[in-house]
């Protein structure tokens, strides 16, 4: 039977029907065998017969459609009605004068609106030192004062100079009288001409007259409601814009209603717009700005797309760029805007707001003429006399002026760019918008009236759907591929595969193709996609079924489609590469040589597979995830593997503004909601971390190399991976809604749409296999810990190029380097009991020669570590070139010192009080020694701080190789060396010496005997020759000893005593140095600074009575 492909079916209520279907041929064994045997003319007949009913069926669909444009109509006829009612009443004055707070006057009723705007120029006087006015500028209109959004112009005058106060008031008075007529009533009758705006979907507004008609018979003259619940759906009469805030999913279920905020708005007010259209912190998703309208105010146009392609802070903020100018700069910015320079986007539109003195606009210019009149007459570019302007053509003039100045005519008057520079004030990350002026939040979930039917209505469906999915699991659809030819069919699955990419995102499968890409992390996108395309939900080869699982494909099944590698390899002529310089090789003739290489070219054929429900034969494992978090211990284990994963630092803390957990840019960290669920947290954790690894960004970093996409794209991806990895370790994944997707990529290409699908399975992918190894390694550890009797552990170390350098490496080399055993570059691979007389030898040899069936890591090799779980004690050893290294450093955890962790202040407050210490020890050594013992001047040194004249002052910390590393390394035939930001002078004044140079001459080797680094080559380097006899044995021999036997030796403190007594002058900070090393070699407990007081006591208790008096009160001191 025919067999449908994925139908776009779709209703938009009251706007669209779409009813499509496309079929193609399921080639089934046999299917046409009853036919195939009836002779040509009666099979004719047949599907003449078959052509007819299919007609009359079109035609009876036919005459539906025409019923469904019918009841279309009554739908639509039932908004339109809707939007007429909703509409609310105008505000007015009731023909009273008011000024707003911005000193604008007005007077309205509910037809007409006069107000009027005066402004004072003023000039600064020195001799008052104050500013005086010099003229008045003075705005004012008379427009209808409509339902409608915009209003008729029915006289006024822009921007009117007057140099004599008294003259403007004597004008605006005349204005205001002559239009007193207008005022007299509270709803006068509307003139013919304005009739229109009063009118929503062609009716009158209620208790309206037009003048020379009758009233309509069945309105009736009511009160004019003082406030209303619709004034409160749509007040905008204050703001400088409007938009629609609304609700995706009642949206696409039918309902266009939405709440029309004003912006600027308060944070308030936001959350009222919200939750009167059922968005809460439940449901963050669902919000969208369906609307945009300008005022009066500031009447600037741009299209939706300019305004839903920004954050709601970002509108807060352009409308609070706009709240704060003039009424003149309002028009310039709306006029700018029509010039279309910086209207782009909602970052161009700020940065406008804050430009405008980039602009030159002369309201009074509307058409090319007036421009030239106003160049030549009023700012007098040339020179003509009077009886000359008769005859000059100024439109052309005008015209010429126009192309030049690359300007445009609008609304609000001639205007174009003059080049003054264009700042960007604002670059696009939401972090640099005003605190003030953030109000994004979601409110907390409410559940009432209309919105309780919204939420409960969904959650039934949704419940309904998933106590469906169990019984009726999606069939296997396998493609059906009609091409013989292995290049025809890959074209021909690649075309499929479009279509499935379009159809995971038109319909309702998304969640299915996440599903299928938690399964099946490991293959490749467009795999994943085949597979979730076919229904597969485990599939694996014919031959692969039957020999590892002893099942067997059922009898005439068709297989999935997927791709699969098929490289092949071709001869080609390539340059001759010399193996020394890397450069290509010459003849003779100054020719390049070639030679003939084989290269392989990456390709792909179609293959099949099957899937477990195609299949039959010896039962197979439950192929359910098992749960986790089932317990206080597997919660702790899987959220410690989530914090090893995440690349910030995850925290707990209060969150207010109804979010569960948000993503840090500015502190690189995850805070989670404290007091929620054990997988509430874990949901919201995995969430961030996608945020974390997709969506970081350097702030410091210019904008256009920031690359950060936009937020509905962030959510997606973030969620999208959420789900994945839930999914995949078995967590409950039933309040996910990916209901919004579809308008997501509505409108994106189609590269765009797969670039995100495999972000989003890449990052699900390293997230799956970082938690696995993770939490694997915790429950082994957690398992041994329970287990009685002792364990050995075996760590190798991870993939990847950072570890590149250390596998592989004898101990001795590691450290020739500078490398250090680092437990982050390992992994565990295994966990066993250790028996009494098993030896790491045997375990050498057992991992080598017969290893465990459940041991996944690779065979026991030079550089893994095997840590040894003996009597409650740990130790870590190296597995070197022969034999075994202990290496304690492996189990050393980097631990931050106390002090660090304290507040700055507190830090401070600590050193002053070691510095007074170490001050009164001076004292007590001047009045009863007469000057500074050794003593004193080691505790000095050892406290980090240096007495020189008299004075106490903290040292410098020590430049190191260590701490100046540049993160590169350079390789020589000895091995890999670590490259130091040090010059020569400052490592040999740390104890290296030179060892050996790279080859190409560019670097020096550097050691002191344990360790070695890299240093720039910045001068010739005059060797000892007996140094470099000794190099060059070493260099034959192709070893490095490790040991340099000419580097400059530190001096010890003996050393020091013997200089002092010679009575040679020595430094305090080489004796500190002396000391500090003399204590690591030795370490012992630092004697503290009260007892070499209380010795103090001691000595002076033994001084003669009157000694003891004359210093006493030093000592109490």
């Amino acid at each position: 039977m025919p067999y449908s492909s994925y139908d776009h079916d779709k209703l938009e209520a009251a706007e669209t029907m779409r009813i499509e279907r496309r079929i193609y041929f399921e080639a089934k064994d046999r299917e046409i065998a009853p036919y195939a045997s009836l002779p040509i003319a009666q099979l004719l007949s047949m599907r003449s017969e078959s052509a007819a009913a299919e007609q009359a069926i079109f035609d009876d669909l036919k005459e539906r459609a025409a019923a469904w444009e019918e009841q279309a109509g009554r739908t639509l006829l039932l908004d339109k009605t809707l939007e007429y009612v909703r509409t609310p009443h105008v505000q007015h004055t009731a023909n009273e004068w008011q000024t707003t707070e911005h000193n604008r006057h007005i007077r309205s009723n509910r037809v007409y609106q006069m107000n009027y705007y005066i402004y004072e120029n003023t000039r600064y006087d020195k001799e008052a030192q104050k500013s005086i006015p010099y003229s008045w500028t003075l705005t004012w209109s008379v427009r209808t004062n409509s339902p409608s959004r915009t209003q008729a112009k029915i006289a006024g005058q822009d921007r009117k100079v007057f140099t004599d106060k008294a003259a403007m008031e004597k004008y605006l008075n005349g204005r205001i009288k002559a239009y007193d007529r207008l005022f007299t009533e509270i709803s006068p009758p509307i003139p013919q001409e304005y009739a229109d705006y009063f009118k929503v979907n062609g009716m009158l507004m209620p208790d309206y007259t037009i003048e020379g008609e009758e009233p309509p018979q069945q309105q009736q003259a009511v009160a004019i409601p003082e406030n209303t619940g619709q004034e409160k759906e749509r007040e905008h009469m204050d703001g400088q814009f409007s938009i629609m805030i609304g609700n995706r999913s009642r949206f696409e279920a039918g309902d266009p209603s939405g709440y029309w905020l004003d912006m600027p708005a308060t944070k308030e007010q936001l959350h009222e717009a919200m939750q009167s259209v059922g968005i809460t912190a439940d449901n963050p998703q669902d919000l969208f700005v369906g609307g945009f309208e300008n005022t009066e105010q500031c009447p600037f146009n741009v299209p939706l797309s300019v305004i839903q392609s920004g954050s709601i802070d970002e509108l807060n903020y352009l409308g609070k760029l706009l709240e704060m100018q003039r009424d003149e700069d309002k028009a310039k910015f709306a006029a700018a805007v029509t010039l279309g320079d910086y209207a782009g986007n909602l970052k161009d539109l700020i940065n406008l707001a804050q430009n405008l003195d980039c602009y030159w606009i002369y309201p009074t210019v509307q058409s090319e003429e007036d421009y030239g009149h106003y160049l030549i007459d009023e700012l007098d570019e040339l020179e003509l006399p009077e009886e000359a302007k008769q005859y000059f053509m100024y439109e052309e003039y005008g015209r010429d002026a126009v192309i030049n100045d690359k300007g445009r005519f609008t609304e609000q008057g001639y205007i174009y760019n003059n080049k003054n520079t264009f700042s960007e004030w604002y670059n696009g990350r939401e972090s640099d918008i005003p605190k003030e002026y953030r109000i994004m939040s979601y409110p907390q979930r409410s559940r009432g009236e209309q919105d309780k039917a919204y939420m409960d209505a969904a959650e039934t469906q949704q419940a309904a759907v998933q106590a469906a999915e169990p019984q009726q699991p999606r069939p296997v659809v396998p493609i059906i591929l009609t091409s013989e030819k292995p290049a025809e069919k890959v074209k021909e699955i690649t075309a499929r595969l479009e279509q499935g990419v379009q159809a995971i995102f038109d319909s309702d499968r998304y969640k299915e193709f996440l599903t299928a890409m938690s399964k099946f992390h490991d293959y490749s996108l467009n795999n994943t996609i085949l597979i979730a395309m076919q229904g597969g939900n485990l599939v694996m080869g014919f031959r692969q079924w039957e020999k590892e699982f002893d099942r067997h494909v059922k009898k005439g099944e068709k297989g999935i489609k997927i791709f699969a590698p098929a490289p092949y390899k071709v001869k080609k002529l390539v340059d001759k590469i010399d193996p020394e310089t890397r450069k290509p090789m010459l003849d003779r003739e100054g020719k390049v040589v070639k030679e003939e290489t084989e290269i392989t070219v990456p390709a792909f054929k179609v293959i099949t597979v099957f899937d477990i429900s195609q299949t039959e034969g010896k039962e197979f494992p439950d192929l359910s995830v098992k749960p986790l978090l089932a317990d206080v211990e597997q919660y702790e284990d899987f959220f410690a593997a989530l914090e090893k994963a995440s690349p910030v630092p995850i925290t707990f803390e209060q969150i207010t503004n109804g979010a569960n957990g948000y993503f840090s840019l500015t502190d690189k960290r995850i805070a989670i909601k404290e007091g929620v669920s054990e997988l509430q947290a874990v949901k919201t954790a995995i969430h961030e971390i996608a945020h974390a690894k997709l969506h970081d960004v350097d702030l410091n970093a210019p904008p256009e190399e920031q690359n950060r996409v936009d937020r509905h794209t962030r959510e997606v991806e973030a969620e999208s991976v959420a789900y994945t990895v839930c999914q995949h370790f078995g967590l409950d994944t039933s309040d996910y809604s990916f209901g919004y997707v579809a308008g997501w990529s509505s409108g994106k290409e189609m590269t765009e749409l797969k670039a995100s699908l495999e972000t989003i399975q890449a990052t699900a992918k390293e997230l799956i296999t970082e938690i696995e190894g993770h939490f694997t390694e915790l429950q082994q550890q957690r398992q041994a810990e329970q287990e009685q009797g002792d364990t050995f552990s075996i760590y190798q170390l991870k993939r990847g190029d950072e570890t590149r350098d250390l596998r592989f490496e004898p101990y001795d080399r590691l450290q020739a380097a500078g490398l250090t055993i680092d437990r982050v570059n390992y992994e565990l691979v295994y966990t066993a009991p250790l028996t009494k007389d098993m030896t790491l030898g045997d375990i050498w040899e057992r991992f080598n020669i017969d290893h465990p069936a459940d041991f996944k890591g690779h065979s026991l090799s030079v550089s893994d570590i095997v840590v040894l779980h003996q009597n409650d004690e740990d130790t870590a050893h190296y597995v070197d070139s022969i034999g075994f290294q202990q290496v304690p450093e492996f189990l050393q955890e980097q631990q931050t010192p106390v002090f660090d962790k304290l507040p700055p202040e507190q830090q401070q407050a600590l050193s002053d009080t070691v510095k007074n210490t170490l001050q009164m020890l001076v004292d007590a050594d001047k009045r009863i020694y007469g000057d500074v013992t050794g003593k004193t001047l080691e505790a000095i040194a050892a406290q980090g701080y240096s007495y020189k004249d008299g004075q106490l002052e903290k040292q410098q910390p020590e430049a190191t190789p260590e701490s100046l590393l540049t993160g590169e390394t350079v390789r020589t035939p000895r091995g890999n060396f670590h490259i130091t930001d040090m010059s020569r002078e400052q490592i040999e004044a740390s104890g290296f010496g030179f060892h050996h140079a790279s080859e190409d001459g560019k670097y020096l080797i550097m050691g002191n005997g344990t360790q070695a680094y890299a240093i720039a080559a910045e001068q010739p380097q005059r060797d000892n020759p007996l140094k470099h006899v000794e190099d060059t044995i070493e260099q034959n021999d192709n070893n490095f000893d490790g040991i340099i036997n000419n580097t400059p030796q530190t001096p010890t403190v003996a050393d020091f005593e013997q200089r002092a007594k010679a009575g040679e002058a020595i430094s305090v900070t080489d004796l500190a140095k002396a000391v500090k090393a003399e204590k690591r070699e030795q370490p012992q407990k630092k004697p503290s600074i009260l007892k070499k007081l209380d010795e103090y006591k001691k000595q002076a208790a033994q001084q003669p009575k009157d000694k003891q008096k004359e210093h006493k009160k030093d000592l109490e001191v």
